[in-house]
């Protein structure tokens, strides 16, 4: 009996220490595996905080690019407005150069008349003068010979080109209501008449032009195609990038227009 009691012992034994042994493996084990979980934690942390700067540094830049788009669409639509502006006020010019041309069919419809008019009456005087001397027409004839060669002489010592300009200069006074700038600059420019400054300003220095009038004329122009205030009929006509007349000129047609 003593034995098969000392031999349930031993077995017993045995087993409790077999089932040691693996139960250490196992907790090892499981040691090991924690601390795998641990370092795999730790590493996705880590990429995590990479992953958080990197949204932030994106979360930036769409930020900047966001305000310049703003920005940039700021600016498209100013520069759409001043498009704009610079159509309408060339359409406004169109119109005021065709009505000018108009003006001017008519007058020189008129001047023809009037010239018929005075070469009749001139016949009928001539007529009328038969009687006249040897001498009052030798004399005559004498005056006007020394007028036509003085008038030849001055008109030889002017350019033919400086004589062009001043009838271009003329015609941008009476078609186009300019002002005296800005006839020069438009006889000046490769896009205008192209003339040598030399011929601009002879033309500036001997046009004969009531400039207070002309400036009434584009004001009148600017109130009734385009509606604009007193005010801003003033910086336009004194505008550098405007018609250019003196602020004298500019109020002489400001203070004329209707009210």
């Amino acid at each position: 009996m003593n034995k098969y009691l000392l031999a349930g012992g031993l077995t017993a034994t045995l087993f409790l220490a077999a089932c040691s042994g693996e139960a250490e493996e196992t907790a090892e084990a499981d040691n090991g595996q924690i601390e795998e979980l641990k370092e795999e934690n730790e590493s996705l942390r880590a990429q995590g905080e990479d992953d958080d700067e990197t949204i932030e540094a994106n979360d930036e830049k769409i930020s900047s690019l966001t305000e310049e788009n703003e920005s940039l669409s700021g600016e498209v639509e100013t520069l759409t407005g001043e498009v704009e502006s610079l159509e309408e006020e060339n359409e406004a010019l169109k119109q005021r150069e065709e009505s000018t041309e108009e003006d001017s069919e008519e007058a020189s419809v008129e001047e023809t008349v009037e010239e018929e008019t005075e070469e009749q009456t001139t016949e009928e005087t001539e007529e009328q003068t038969t009687e006249e001397t040897v001498e009052e027409e030798t004399e005559e004839r004498t005056i006007e010979e020394t007028t036509e060669e003085s008038g030849m002489a001055e008109e030889e010592d002017i350019p033919k080109e400086w004589e062009s300009a001043l009838n271009s200069a003329y015609s941008y006074a009476e078609m186009m209501d300019m002002s005296k700038a800005g006839i020069y600059d438009q006889l000046v420019s490769e896009y205008g008449g192209n003339f040598p400054e030399e011929a601009a300003q002879y033309a500036i220095d001997n046009i004969e032009v009531d400039w207070k009038e002309n400036a009434l004329a584009s004001a009148i122009s600017y109130q009734e195609m385009m509606d604009m205030s007193h005010s801003a009929i003033y910086d336009q006509l004194i505008s550098d990038y405007g018609e250019q007349f003196t602020a004298e000129e500019a109020q002489y047609a400001v203070d004329n227009l209707e009210q």
